[in-house]
């Protein structure tokens, strides 16, 4: 493939822009990292700055040359966001309990003293933010007040939407926050028998109009309503059940044997697994579905096919002696931080595990060895790495398509996106590419430095646990015979 080939492929993989030329090529990033944003901060005796992490900074850690393939992820609180952060701690810091009020449900010298052991000087980052539509969920890292120890904490502050008012209540906890994010090796799985369903006492109103869907004598009624679409599952013999599930979407109604049914929003990709048992008790379970998650498997160790949820609840669920049982994925796992920091995809018996902040992340590949437990999939196969896997080959970040390297002889070429649409191209040349074990080390002029990890036949991580995609496994690519 030759060089303006690659310029099209990657053209038209991203968007239908300008073609790139041969003057795109711009000079490597300059900084391994950009300044963070930060807000005023006051303390009683003195006026100080203190900094909110609202910025942006690069997935590479400040130890890695400066030079670097990554890219940037944007991350922000509003303006107005930051202000209410800026008020809370500044009231508590001032003692003052009438400018708490103002941004907090509780003001009290009580909830002032909460923070006598922080140091509120140093700085405050945003670890983590969760956005719902009613709640903003911030987890910020406070550090401890002890001159001789550098431990931090996680405060989980609730920012309540309508209000603009943080939630404070009397049970509050300060979580431990360990800076080396490290996935345990192996996650060990509990089972339990999943709830029987309790038949609906009376019937809902406007069933009769409902829309329907038959199979095997069982109907799933869907009901609109001024909250979404009531769904109730009737079976064959006459028992109605209501799934719980509200949103706009379409269900779809599928069933597996003649006493098991799956049934998916397609909005909220919630699946609801409804089970007869052999007591003749309806059993029904719900979870997650990711968009990459390919959910129902069997394997060697068990007879029934195993059904796997995913999200920051995963659930794996299957038929055992009768009984539809399920364990939560997560409930023993040896994790450092709080779980809504992890979340998991499926794929078949492989399952990948997530740790995410705002910015940073990780993640790791288990595979289900046995009923009861996942292993760390890298502890049994050693995924080989060469030096002419990068042949003509292009990667493609897995969260972000629009960011692509294309590597084409001694260089590299990227092409990607920022979140305000402005396209970005560099080139990166003299690239040589050395190899151990299952990773690949990548340098170039300038200082250029990146080392990829194969951790699984398409995958590749970089040192943040930023993953990228290719086309095909290295072991898959045809050989071409250029003798002819």
């Amino acid at each position: 493939m030759t060089k303006s080939q690659m310029k099209q492929a990657i053209d038209e993989a991203i968007s239908n822009g300008p073609m790139m030329n041969e003057n795109f090529v711009q000079k490597v990033l300059n900084d391994k990292k950009r300044s963070k944003k930060t807000i005023p901060f006051l303390q009683p005796a003195l006026v100080v700055v203190m900094m909110l992490v609202i910025g942006t900074v690069l997935y590479f850690s400040p130890s890695q040359i400066e030079h670097s393939a990554i890219e940037i992820k944007e991350f922000s609180l509003t303006d107005a966001q930051a202000k209410l952060v800026e008020n809370y701690y500044t009231a508590i810091a001032m003692k003052d309990e009438k400018a708490l009020a103002k941004v907090a449900t509780m003001s009290n010298e009580e909830v002032i003293n909460r923070y006598k052991g922080f140091d509120l000087t140093n700085h405050i980052e945003v670890i983590k933010t969760i956005d719902d539509e009613k709640e903003l969920i911030l987890y910020i890292k406070l550090q401890d007040k002890l001159q001789d120890t550098t431990s931090s904490y996680l405060e989980k502050l609730v920012l309540d939407k309508e209000s603009q008012k943080f939630i404070i209540n009397d049970a509050y906890a300060f979580l431990y926050y360990e800076e080396e994010i490290v996935l345990p090796k192996s996650i060990s799985l509990t089972y339990q028998d999943a709830p029987i369903a309790t038949p609906m006492k009376t019937t809902p109103r406007k069933l009769e109009k409902a829309e329907q869907q038959t199979i095997n004598g069982n109907t799933l009624y869907q009901i609109e309503t001024k909250a979404g679409m009531q769904r109730v599952f009737e079976s064959f013999s006459g028992e109605r059940f209501d799934l719980g599930i509200a949103s706009e979407g379409i269900s779809y109604f599928n069933s597996g044997e003649s006493n098991q049914f799956f049934i998916i929003d397609s909005l909220t990709n919630q699946l609801t697994y409804i089970y007869l048992n052999q007591q003749g008790n309806y059993q029904m379970i719900t979870g997650d579905l990711g968009e990459q998650s390919n959910t129902l498997y069997q394997t060697d160790f068990h007879d029934a096919p195993f059904v796997v949820t995913g999200g920051t609840q995963p659930k794996i669920m299957t038929i055992q002696n009768g009984e539809l049982i399920y364990a939560n994925i997560f409930a023993n796992a040896e994790f450092v931080q709080p779980l809504e920091f992890y979340s998991t995809e499926s794929y078949g018996t492989v399952l990948l595990v997530k740790y995410t902040e705002d910015l940073r992340q990780t993640s790791q590949y288990f595979e289900l060895k046995s009923m009861n437990l996942y292993e760390d999939l890298r502890l049994r196969d050693m995924l080989e790495a060469k030096p002419e896997h990068f042949k003509d080959m292009f990667l493609m970040n897995r969260y972000n398509d629009q960011l692509i390297y294309i590597f084409n002889e001694d260089t590299i070429y990227y092409r990607g996106k920022t979140a305000t649409s402005e396209l970005v191209e560099k080139t990166y040349t003299n690239i040589q590419v050395e190899t151990k074990g299952n990773q690949y080390f990548i340098t170039g002029d300038d200082g250029f430095s990146w080392t990829l990890t194969r951790t699984a036949p398409r995958i590749l991580q970089d040192e943040k646990g930023i993953e990228y995609t290719i086309p095909i496994a290295f072991e898959d690519i045809p050989e071409i015979d250029n003798s002819k």
